[in-house]
């Protein structure tokens, strides 16, 4: 999905960006061919991880971007597919850096939507409300 004009990133403040950056390889691991967290450890080279999912409601994209963090993944995190922006605050909750979605899926959820969620993640988590897995070893920066 990435290597193609017809994406469009969200950073942590919900705002689109149009290149990939930081031009280190990408490994794309597919959520669905997880078949058990010991699988991760070998991931623990890459210096990207890119996990592509199929759809917004797969919730294993959360576990596993969490898992990653936990078991020392200090690499760039990014998730590829069309998740919605109520999901964006649970990606950068569990350590997740990018968000890749399709441009089709950008023109239906437009980048106010994804801002407004990103602010009240900032919100609720600096008054230490937002609780979604909440330690996962990585402080996350605006």
């Amino acid at each position: 999905m990435s290597d193609s004009i017809d994406t469009v990133r969200v950073d942590h403040g919900g705002r689109f960006m149009s290149e990939q950056g930081e031009g280190a390889q990408r490994a794309d691991k597919q959520v669905s061919e997880v078949t058990s967290l010991s699988m991760l450890d070998a991931w623990l080279v890459e210096p990207v991880i890119a996990l592509v999912v199929a759809s917004f409601s797969d919730g294993r994209v959360f576990t596993l971007a969490r898992q990653l963090r936990q078991i020392g993944f200090n690499g760039r995190l990014e998730v590829v597919g069309d998740l919605l922006p109520d999901q964006l605050p649970m990606l950068l909750e569990a350590g997740v850096d990018v968000l890749e979605i399709s441009a089709q899926h950008a023109r239906r959820c437009d980048e106010t939507q994804w801002t407004s969620k990103a602010a009240q993640w900032s919100d609720q988590t600096a008054q230490g409300r937002f609780g979604y897995q909440h330690h996962n070893g990585r402080t996350v920066g605006a």
